[in-house]
């Protein structure tokens, strides 16, 4: 469904606004902006359910959503519908978030943790390299948008559901015998009453505002500023997919080597240049090689960023990955926001250099706030890597 607000975001905006401009095309932006809002409600309710539930049936019910919310919006009349749909997929996609970590920090021990939370990053941008390509081969022509989550994101949907529901194992859930609500006020206060956790939630917030300018609006940018078509728009959107799933499993085999915080901060620094340059020139193979790099260093954080994440609260994991899945869902939201108001005050060099100083935000609340509780990893020589 992201690809609807990436490669398709000009033609979904004509679809339903006309000719699109700036304002347009910010107001089409917003999608992801209602969906945020939507999930961020949700996931308070999430923090709940995991303990309540088994993960594997919210699981479940996470891809039924997506499903749910590709229908409607395939089948959206108008602007409204197509805001309501896009707003269940959001739900559905919270849900999958969440349980997916969730279930790995159940199944797996610390030291295999990174890898898996590297693959399940990847499996991710797996689906955003196939999607690009049936776009550039199917459904670059005018409403391709519809025919795209017609014969692509709809079927890939429904076999998501059948593996889910036959290949994913149930997690053990311990009966809770308490009063309900005190366990959960007690599970909420150890996520924000320790200085670490807020921080690195704080640091989540702003790190997927940050990479938001590639999900929303990097091919939008080069659409508008180097007169891209939508098939080259795709092509673009395949390479920094696959850098990113390269990233993402590398920075996974990566952690026990460098620890969490150390290699989530320094990536984090060493990428935030190459977004601030792009803006700068006008030769277009330039503009995409600083994108590329950008991209792929950044994605080299991701699975030190929720394995920090995950550790920080190990008696309350599900509470905070659920609270931690509500930051990075603000964060789509501030880009959306803040690349929206950007890009109608400042135009495009505005917004790149916003989101590069996020990044760089972001690497500073993680340096001088948060802590890795897990050993340094001289002390984990022993792990399998």
């Amino acid at each position: 469904m992201e690809t609807t607000t990436s490669i398709f975001l000009l033609d979904v905006t004509a679809s339903f606004f006309g000719t699109p401009n700036p304002v347009s095309i910010a107001t089409t932006g917003q999608l992801v902006t209602l969906s945020s809002i939507v999930s961020i409600f949700f996931g308070v309710l999430l923090g709940v359910l995991t303990v309540k539930y088994n993960h594997r049936r919210l699981l479940l019910g996470g891809v039924l959503g997506i499903t749910l919310g590709a229908v409607g919006c395939l089948l959206a009349p108008n602007f409204m519908f197509f805001q309501i749909f896009y707003s269940v997929e959001g739900i559905g996609t919270i849900i999958v978030n969440t349980m997916a970590f969730a279930l790995i920090g159940e199944f797996l021990v610390l030291n295999k943790r990174p890898k898996a939370i590297g693959w399940v990053i990847a499996g991710a941008s797996i689906a955003g390299i196939a999607s690009a390509i049936m776009v550039n081969f199917f459904f670059s022509g005018v409403e391709g948008w519809r025919s795209f989550l017609l014969w692509f994101a709809l079927p890939v949907s429904l076999i998501a559901l059948t593996a889910t529901f036959f290949g994913v194992p149930s997690a053990p859930q311990k009966p809770i015998v308490t009063a309900g609500e005190r366990y959960y006020l007690n599970s909420f206060k150890q996520v924000f009453l320790r200085k670490s956790a807020p921080a690195c939630l704080v640091g989540n917030l702003l790190r997927q505002t940050a990479i938001g300018y590639v999900v929303i609006y990097s091919a939008t940018f080069f659409r508008t500023q180097f007169g891209l078509s939508v098939s080259d728009a795709a092509l673009f959107v395949l390479g920094i997919t696959i850098l990113f799933t390269i990233g993402s499993v590398a920075g996974g085999h990566l952690v026990n080597r460098i620890g969490r915080k150390r290699q989530l901060v320094t990536v984090l620094i060493i990428a935030a240049p190459f977004l601030l340059v792009a803006p700068f020139t006008r030769v277009l193979w330039i503009a995409v090689a600083l994108h590329y790099v950008f991209y792929f260093i950044f994605s080299l954080s991701n699975s030190p960023n929720v394995s920090l994440t995950l550790e920080q609260v190990p008696e309350s994991r599900g509470t905070m990955m659920s609270m931690s899945t509500i930051f990075i869902t603000l964060g789509f939201l501030m880009a959306a926001v803040v690349g929206g108001v950007a890009l109608v005050l400042a135009g495009w060099t505005g917004v790149l250099l916003t989101f590069a100083v996020l990044c760089l935000a972001a690497a500073a609340v993680v340096a001088f706030l948060t802590i890795d509780p897990c050993k340094p990893p001289k002390d984990q020589q022993s792990a399998p890597m």
